[in-house]
């Protein structure tokens, strides 16, 4: 079974984690007061009354979308595909028989992927609006959504995105083993660790200063939980019959063509 990588939930999710690196940067940017103690996620109080279909979560899902390169996003997911394919022993049999047929499917594989990421991201876009109402008024997804249209928060997205390698999570993606939350997390983690080490002493001096004018950004990250969750449940959504049939019906054909009987 070959699942793929949703963009927009993988950008909030980005999104969510790069919350505490932002507000954390505050302190290399200026004198604060002492922080208060940590929010943890299991404690987080939820907002009385969220009003999930107000337009400001939309606006929030659509600015931290705008800050992703979806087509390098498809080319990241795509090539941890191919290295997961890379590792079975049969395909790799197949490749040294014939060069280039993994690239071959690759190829013919990603009009497929990318109408069943529309479809699960429209899907899920619903559930990851009511994750951002439950912790954030609508005054706050629209702060939030403002630093997110930023030039700094452009850029942080930019480099951490750039480093989204998706490995972890395409290792069980391939196979019938579900996606864990612990497997998404995996892969976000490495990426925004790397896409931090980019950032330069200026610009962890303006995320600081963006973060300390903007609590929102800290509150974010009692979002963060609830998106793994929903990030898992976006990787171990099937194919439709439709989308699998023609996944397979592709394989079948340049096997056919490339391996004549």
């Amino acid at each position: 079974m070959i699942r793929f990588s949703v963009l927009r939930g993988a950008a909030l999710a980005l999104a969510a984690m790069l919350a505490a690196p932002a507000a954390a940067a505050q302190d290399t940017a200026r004198p604060v007061p002492p922080a208060p103690p940590p929010i943890f996620p299991g404690s987080a109080e939820k907002i009385a009354n969220p009003q999930p279909d107000n337009p400001a979560y939309g606006d929030l899902l659509d600015a931290i979308e705008s800050t992703v390169d979806k087509t390098l996003m498809i080319d990241n997911g795509l090539a941890a595909i191919k290295r997961q394919m890379e590792a079975n022993d049969a395909l790799a049999g197949a490749e040294a028989a014939s060069r280039g047929i993994l690239d071959e499917i690759i190829t013919n594989m990603r009009p497929v992927l990318e109408r069943q990421n529309l479809r699960v991201t429209a899907q899920y876009r619903p559930l990851m609006a009511a994750a951002m109402a439950d912790y954030l008024t609508p005054n706050e997804a629209g702060s939030v959504a403002a630093f997110y249209r930023s030039d700094i928060g452009r850029k942080l997205m930019g480099s951490v995105v750039k480093n989204f390698n998706m490995d972890q999570t395409m290792a069980k993606a391939m196979t019938d083993t579900p996606v864990s939350e612990s497997d998404v997390n995996a892969d976000i983690v490495s990426a925004v660790t790397k896409g931090m080490e980019t950032m330069d002493a200026q610009d962890l001096a303006e995320m600081g200063r963006q973060a300390f004018s903007n609590p929102a950004l800290l509150k974010l990250q009692r979002v963060n939980p609830q998106i793994q969750r929903l990030r898992a449940q976006m990787e171990n959504e099937p194919m439709t019959p439709e989308e699998d049939a023609a996944i397979g019906a592709m394989i079948e054909g340049i096997f056919a063509r490339r391996f004549p009987q």
